[in-house]
């Protein structure tokens, strides 16, 4: 045998007796990787995608929030400067200065909030505010100092601004929620409605075409739907009682009466004029049938002296 064929079936023999086990587990090891491999780039696909959809709603809601919000109101940007975070800022004076103008009538005439707010911009005695901590704890704290009375009396004006419902319909994109009607509706149930709409709207469907079978009698009932109706209207009912019970609580503790309507007023007016005339009508019997017996009475007497 010459050099070449020993040479040939060492190869082989090191092919199939020592290194086929090795190429055998590395197919092995390959193929159990491939479906995690392919499972990984078809998901890495789909989050890329979702991904860009979702920067691409963050920059037309921003797009759109610079258009829709009063970023450029002057009141909010006076408003502003009652942040802690800004103090020290030569803005954050101007703008005080500015809010302080805007409630004049919460400053006395004796102060100088000019000299306050100064020194209130630069005063290094200060608690440390931190970004995230609450603003008007802080303030509070600063007001039982009485350090700055006028300018503390601007600030309770700031922060005590009202801000319920009717408020929020002057940003509310769906602009049917808030009418004459609800407009003293929680914020729970404010927030709930407009979470519903704007899932629809987006979806440019009503509630009867979400939640539409295809046959009204065979179709299959939403069971989840269901109950979630059913705890809603369960919540709903326990939380009347509990204000029902709760203002006649408050009733009985004060000494007040409920108060009633016209038409409840009249109903109950002519229920006790009605009441009235039939006491009215059983005294006047009464006082017939005595009338008849005392005469009949009278007659048995005469007939026994006859």
């Amino acid at each position: 045998m010459t050099d070449l064929g020993k040479e040939r079936k060492r190869r082989v023999v090191k092919k199939i007796w020592f290194e086929s086990e090795k190429v055998e587990l590395h197919l092995s090891v390959y193929l159990g990787v491939l479906p995690i491999l392919k499972e990984y780039v078809m998901v890495f696909q789909v989050i890329k995608d979702f991904l860009e959809k979702v920067i691409k709603a963050y920059v037309a809601c921003g797009k759109y929030m610079q258009v829709k919000l009063p970023l450029k109101s002057k009141t909010l940007q006076a408003l502003s400067s009652i942040d802690p975070v800004v103090r020290g800022h030569s803005e954050a004076g101007t703008q005080l200065r500015q809010l302080a103008g805007i409630m004049k009538h919460l400053v006395p005439q004796e102060s100088d909030i000019t000299q306050e707010i100064i020194r209130y911009n630069v005063d290094s005695t200060l608690a440390q505010y931190r970004e995230g901590d609450n603003m008007v704890m802080w303030w509070a704290h600063l007001m039982s100092t009485g350090k700055y009375p006028a300018l503390s009396g601007v600030i309770r004006g700031a922060v005590s601004i009202f801000h319920g419902p009717m408020v929020e319909s002057s940003f509310n994109l769906m602009g049917d929620i808030i009418d004459s009607k609800s407009a003293n509706m929680n914020i729970s149930t404010f927030d709930a409605i407009q979470t519903a709409k704007y899932y629809m709207k987006s979806r440019g469907m009503t509630a009867t075409m979400m939640f539409k079978r295809e046959e009204e009698k065979f179709g299959p009932v939403d069971r989840k739907l269901c109950q979630n109706m059913r705890a809603a209207g369960g919540r709903d009912k326990a939380q009347r009682a509990e204000r029902l019970l709760e203002r006649r609580r408050r009733q009985v503790e004060y000494g007040c009466s409920k108060t009633c309507g016209s038409a409840q007023n009249k109903r109950t007016a002519q229920e006790e004029e009605k009441e009235e005339r039939l006491r009215h009508a059983a005294k006047q019997r009464n006082a017939a049938r005595r009338r008849a017996l005392e005469i009949l009475q009278g007659k048995a007497k005469k007939m026994k002296k006859c």
